[in-house]
């Protein structure tokens, strides 16, 4: 074979070499990693994004705007079409307050795509638009807004930046404020310029649904004025503050402090993003008394005027020696005032007259150790021990308000029960939810009420806790137009092995008017600083809390001007001692009710013996008669008045 046919030779193996690795390439490419890198081609030249909906507004009681999503854009990029990527940084730092070293870190991603920043407000995104950078462009986002800033923030959350909510309503109703994402695909062509594709028919985004609140905003403010001050006082780390609606179990203020503005939540700690009436369990202390006090009251273990023996300021339970507040040292006390002056020992001989088995009845039936249902999360059920584990001076502990934990909003619920004639009404904060044509798709189911006791009961304790603010602890709580009941709480704050010698937790909690309750009220302060009485640091909060809110909701003046700042004649319902006779003839009771027929009684010096429920239907004597010599008066009591 000649020179040149050796050549052609040689020439033909190359090439047929060469073709069998192209075609071995091309087999490769096209069919072995076809999928491969078809999905790297896909990833290089288009992105699928969520369209954010436009999430629902949060409204309080009476249609104002607590939380709505109003337009933002995102900025994202294409690293690889940009090439002084320090440059870029150092342009888009200053507009979008983000450190420059975080943007360059992002720009020199290998990706395809990366946000610069989510949600920013159209005058910022404007602003670097101007800038006509290539490989920077924009999506248009909604961003979650809170108007009132702080106000409710720990009732109404947060949301993060993807739009999902992370506490509060925000987080508790989420599926249906959030809304249904739509989906838009971000093209690149051959040019590198990119464009975005889709976002309509079925890609296109559901607006959400609207929450409607009980919350009332200017109650709100009044309530976290009031707890603020408190707060800032007596240099506490904490506090915590609830108004209800006696009738219905709404809730038309719940206040936690510290607090944090949900527009900027990440610029606070953590703990100031908890809803301390839910989620915060603290022992209660004198407050509790009232559920000690109705169940003696309903089993008929004591009655108001009975004389109990306090001890001279100590009680021995067991191995254990419990004293009353401040050293005081009481002896011979009547029941009521025993609540007056928040006596520990003569409570205790309550409790102990019950018997663990009843108490513990009682303390279940007024909605210890339960949670109320709120639908706020992260609410928590309280710490309340099963009967088999109580150790023998449990039920004096529990009586006075220790060994037991609690929430504010179990407090209130119970308080709140007091306040209903005996009847147990579940709190809500949830109105309902509408959609955008205003028609509801949500409401919650109210709980049947409960009757924990009488309504004869209820009536008596309602004297009492009365004579608790105009005589007793709770002085600093009472208002000059309207009668308030309440109770004051200075509780030891426990710790390991017992309990603080400085460290407390202050409260007062009560309703008014007290004989045609509208509010229920719930003032805490933790640990505050110089003082330690509830009636010192959280009454003067209740009276600023109810005299505002009582005056905006414009309820009218419960007693008459003339009888302002005069001391309640002391309750002696059911007494076995007469009282003083303050009247000539009976009072006519016909058509009031238990609450209100008690205290007119009370206050002409008789001793009332009622029969059933709802209002006085006869009463003997009769109206206008001379006083019996017993100083009794009966009365039957039908619903309606029938």
């Amino acid at each position: 074979m000649s020179k040149s046919g050796k050549r052609l030779l040689q020439i033909f193996a190359v090439l047929a070499a060469w073709a069998i690795i192209i075609v071995a390439r091309l087999v490769q490419v096209q069919i072995v990693r076809h999928d491969e890198y078809m999905n790297r081609a896909v990833r290089q030249q288009e992105r699928t994004l969520e369209l954010s909906p436009v999430r629902g507004r949060i409204l309080d009681a009476r249609g104002r705007l607590l939380a709505e999503s109003i337009a933002a854009e995102s900025i994202y990029a294409d690293p690889q079409a940009i090439t002084n990527r320090a440059a870029v940084a150092a342009k888009l730092a200053p507009i979008l307050r983000i450190p420059h070293r975080d943007i360059e870190a992002r720009l020199k991603s290998e990706a395809g795509f990366v946000w610069i920043a989510r949600q920013v407000p159209l005058e910022i995104a404007a602003e670097v638009r101007k800038l006509r950078i290539v490989g920077i462009d924009f999506i248009e986002e909604h961003r979650r807004t809170y108007p009132r800033g702080s106000l409710a923030a720990a009732v109404i959350g947060y949301t993060g930046v993807d739009g999902e909510g992370l506490s509060g309503v925000e987080h508790s109703f989420d599926s249906y404020v959030r809304g249904k994402a739509g989906r838009v695909t971000v093209l690149r062509d051959a040019r590198r310029g990119m464009y975005l594709v889709g976002g309509e028919g079925l890609n296109r985004p559901v607006d959400g649904n609207h929450v409607v609140l009980t919350i009332d905003s200017v109650v709100q403010f009044i309530t976290e004025r009031a707890l603020v001050k408190a707060v800032d006082k007596y240099r506490a780390i904490g506090g915590s503050a609830i108004v209800m609606d006696a009738r219905n179990g709404s809730v038309l203020a719940m206040a936690s402090v510290p607090t944090f503005d949900p527009n900027r939540f990440r610029d606070f700690p953590a703990s100031s993003w908890r809803n301390r009436n839910v989620q915060e369990i603290y022992e209660p202390g004198s407050t509790f008394k009232i559920v000690t006090a109705a169940a003696g009251l309903e089993e008929g273990i004591v009655t108001p005027s009975q004389i109990l023996d306090c001890g001279d300021g100590a009680i021995q339970i067991a191995d254990v020696e419990i004293h009353e507040h401040g050293d005081k040292k009481y002896h011979l006390l009547t029941f009521e005032d025993v609540m007056v002056h928040s006596s520990n020992v003569g409570t205790i001989r309550v409790a102990l007259g019950l018997g663990e088995k009843r108490f513990y009845q009682y303390v279940r039936r007024f909605g210890f150790g339960e949670r109320t249902g709120i639908l706020l999360p992260g609410e928590a059920s309280g710490l309340l021990r099963r009967l088999s584990r109580w150790s023998d001076v449990s039920a004096a502990s529990i009586s006075i308000g220790q060994e037991i934990g609690v929430t504010p909003l179990q407090v209130v619920r119970a308080i709140a029960t007091v306040a209903n004639g005996g009847v147990r009404v579940e709190p809500r904060v949830i109105a309902r939810v509408v959609d955008n044509d205003d028609k509801t798709i949500f409401q919650p189911e109210q709980q049947p009420p409960q009757r924990v006791v009488s309504e004869r009961t209820a009536a008596v304790l309602n004297e009492i806790l009365k004579s608790v603010v105009y005589r007793g602890t709770g002085e600093k709580a009472a208002l000059p137009e309207h009668v308030v009941a309440g109770k004051t709480g200075t509780a030891q704050k426990a710790i390991r092995g017992g309990y603080s010698p400085d460290k407390f937790i202050a409260s007062f909690g009560g309703y008014v008017p007290a004989d045609r309750p509208r509010l229920v009220i719930l003032v805490v302060v933790d640990e505050p600083r110089g003082e330690q009485y509830g009636g010192v640091i959280a009454a003067p909060a209740f009276r600023e809390i109810a005299e505002g809110a009582l005056h905006y909701l414009r309820v009218p003046p419960s007693v008459p001007q003339r009888s302002i700042g005069v001391e309640t004649p002391v309750l002696a319902a059911f007494s076995q001692q007469p009282a003083p006779v303050l009247r000539a003839a009976v009072p006519d009771l016909k058509g009031l009710d238990a609450r209100a027929a008690v205290a007119r009684a009370t206050a002409a010096g008789l001793l009332v013996e009622a029969v059933g429920s709802g209002v006085v239907t006869t009463q003997k004597p009769g109206a206008g008669e001379a006083l019996p010599g017993d100083r009794r008066v009966a009365i039957t009591l039908a619903e309606g008045g029938r």
